[in-house]
């Protein structure tokens, strides 16, 4: 992962987004392999925001509420974001489950006690990875604290998510190469 990420905000100032929402299970396809999401696209956080999927743009990070994503296991709820070219999610704070799965799909979840009120839509969005602070372009004066990933969770985001890490280890062990 770089040692800093940029981007324009998306911002989604609601709390208790359940995967449900972020991703409804009724608009996913339900035969054939649909890698993109295409047919759920126009439907994610449609309950919220309808046309989002018109919005975001590769490169954009979101600012979300509090308790995001909270509710059932839902792998879309992660892989929407990555399919849209999302660097990463800054929360209010993000529910447990939903963190987890973000990270194990190489989304960097940044948590930063009222973040909702600390960026407006169209914002640029400045995350400093070595320094582990954030801060809004407008305002580059007041940077904002935000708790270090743990090593094991930066060599997860380094190699673009848990199954990504796993392979290079095993192919590592076998000998083999992954390029």
């Amino acid at each position: 992962m770089q040692d800093s990420i940029r981007g324009r905000v998306i911002k989604m100032p609601f709390d208790d987004v359940s995967t449900d929402v972020i991703a409804p299970n009724r608009y996913r396809a339900t035969s054939g392999e649909d890698r993109e999401l295409t047919a759920l696209r126009p439907w994610i956080m449609g309950a919220l925001r309808p046309g989002l999927n018109d919005v975001v743009k590769p490169g954009d990070v979101f600012v979300v509420g509090r308790n995001f994503g909270l509710g059932s296991h839902r792998e879309t709820a992660v892989r929407i974001f990555k399919i849209w070219g999302v660097q990463a999610i800054v929360a209010d704070s993000a529910a447990r489950l939903w963190f987890r799965n973000a990270i194990a799909g190489g989304l960097p979840v940044f948590q930063l006690k009222d973040a909702t009120k600390l960026f407006e839509e169209g914002d640029q969005i400045e995350i400093d990875l070595k320094r582990w602070c954030i801060k809004n372009a407008k305002n580059t004066a007041a940077e904002h604290r935000i708790s270090p990933f743990p090593p094991t969770v930066m060599s997860i985001l380094d190699e673009g998510g848990i199954m990504q890490l796993l392979k290079k280890r095993s192919d590592a062990e076998l000998g083999t190469s992954t390029a």
